[in-house]
């Protein structure tokens, strides 16, 4: 039985994890107030009053908590060590009752696509999401070389990231290092997307994955 905080539940992505919330599972929606006049996002068991800038309002938010599905969004020109930082934060704020995975929602920015390069430092890369581009390749880097204090896994879903498209209950999931290139021309609904972190969480995965949605097959 798992206990799983979403951080980000009142946004899209936050919102289509608690449709999909796995079986027999206790759910918290992390938000910024709770009581009346702030309504519980639908398919959470409670909410936890979470300030991911005090490390204590963190720590309480995870007492208990065994997996955090980050889908926060930072917005605006954000330092490019941002998302690491908060990565860290969530990691010192764990319960060390728990072993703790966190199942992070990753960015297109940080796709290797050749020569060295990331997406982000692809030409007509939008501006402004330029810092949150250059943080998650941050992240990326930092998980993948330095990580060893949580079991971790980073979907990064493609730059056709539709918070209205179709909801087809199916995904492709892509090792990292596999076409990554061609991944840039892929998409996927948010719901499609949310369905694959739930199936993170429920199969424990490990590492970085490229989730898409159109018809490429699964690799092993």
């Amino acid at each position: 039985m798992k206990t799983i905080l979403v951080l980000g539940a009142t946004g899209r992505t936050g919102r289509s994890v608690l449709k999909h919330r796995p079986d027999g599972a206790t759910m918290y929606a992390a938000v910024r107030r709770a009581g009346p006049g702030a309504p519980l996002p639908e398919g959470a068991d409670a909410p936890r009053v979470v300030d991911i800038e005090d490390q204590a309002s963190l720590s309480a938010a995870l007492e208990g908590v065994d997996t955090v599905i980050n889908a926060i969004r930072l917005r605006g020109d954000i330092a490019a060590t941002a998302l690491v930082g908060l990565h860290q934060s969530i990691v010192a704020a764990r319960d060390t009752s728990r072993d703790l995975h966190v199942v992070h929602v990753g960015g297109a920015g940080s796709l290797r696509v050749g020569g060295g390069r990331r997406f982000w430092q692809a030409p007509g890369f939008p501006a402004a999401t330029l810092p949150r581009g250059i943080g998650h390749a941050r992240l990326r880097d930092y998980l993948e070389q330095y990580e060893r204090g949580c079991r971790w896994a980073y979907l990064i879903p493609p730059p056709r990231f539709d918070p209205d498209g179709p909801f087809r209950g199916r995904y492709a999931r892509i090792a990292a290092g596999g076409g990554e290139r061609e991944f840039v021309d892929d998409g996927i609904s948010y719901e499609d997307f949310a369905v694959a972190l739930i199936d993170a969480v429920v199969g424990a995965w490990r590492g970085v994955w490229l989730i898409g949605g159109d018809g490429a097959p699964e690799s092993p």
